[in-house]
């Protein structure tokens, strides 16, 4: 019964995903990145990482583009300095 649903929601998802590339979305997901408070939105710190600081390394929500228009911001940790 999970496979099954497992393999539904996959394919939702790869119809989606197709639906938004024809129409010209884009995904933000950007782990390793430097932060860029136009596309993403802190939602907390994480101290102790071998990540350069403002660097995110964690992604809570993707964010979606629109023809260069944020339709949301991607939701993300960032990296803050050991001190």
């Amino acid at each position: 019964v999970l496979k099954t649903l497992y393999e539904g929601v996959s394919m939702t998802e790869a119809e989606l995903m197709k639906v938004f590339e024809k129409n010209k979305v884009l995904v933000i997901s950007p782990e390793g990145e430097k932060f860029d408070h136009n596309e993403h939105q802190a939602m907390f710190e994480v101290k102790d990482t071998d990540a350069e600081e403002g660097t995110v390394v964690q992604v809570m929500q993707k964010g979606y583009k629109l023809n260069d228009r944020l339709l949301r911001p991607a939701m993300v940790g960032v990296a803050k300095p050991s001190k």
